[in-house]
């Protein structure tokens, strides 16, 4: 490999950006892409995308889904989306209002049963 992507400290520098990256998510032709999609698209190679790819997904940026073999398709996650809570829409549902226990005498995982019958029924007791 070559040095010439290398800063004084002997790490890689990137040259091409996360938001290039995501504009060639967003410019692609499907809403979904693959790393050897943005192969074609930028000057980085497949390795490199995929580990930038990864960045982003920790950063809520973008996200990916396996749909086969070693497959794997991307997408820029909007702000709306990546704003939006995955309970979003269960605010009203007893079960979210269970009280919750560490290990120990409350240990909730002998009554696992019975709470979610009352969460279910609609009868989940309040406890502070």
């Amino acid at each position: 490999m070559s040095d010439a992507n290398r800063d004084d400290g002997g790490k890689y520098t990137a040259t091409v950006s996360d938001e290039e990256i995501l504009a060639a998510i967003d410019q692609a032709s499907a809403p979904v892409v693959t790393a050897a999609d943005l192969e074609e698209a930028l000057p980085i190679g497949r390795r490199a995308i995929r580990e930038r790819l990864l960045d982003l997904r920790e950063q809520g940026r973008v996200d990916r889904k396996k749909v086969g073999g070693r497959a794997v398709v991307w997408w820029h996650v909007s702000r709306e989306d990546a704003d939006s809570s995955d309970e979003e829409g269960f605010e009203d549902d007893p079960l979210f209002d269970l009280p919750t226990f560490s290990g120990g005498a409350s240990d909730v995982s002998s009554n696992v049963d019975e709470y979610v019958a009352e969460a279910i029924a609609g009868k989940a007791k309040q406890e502070k």
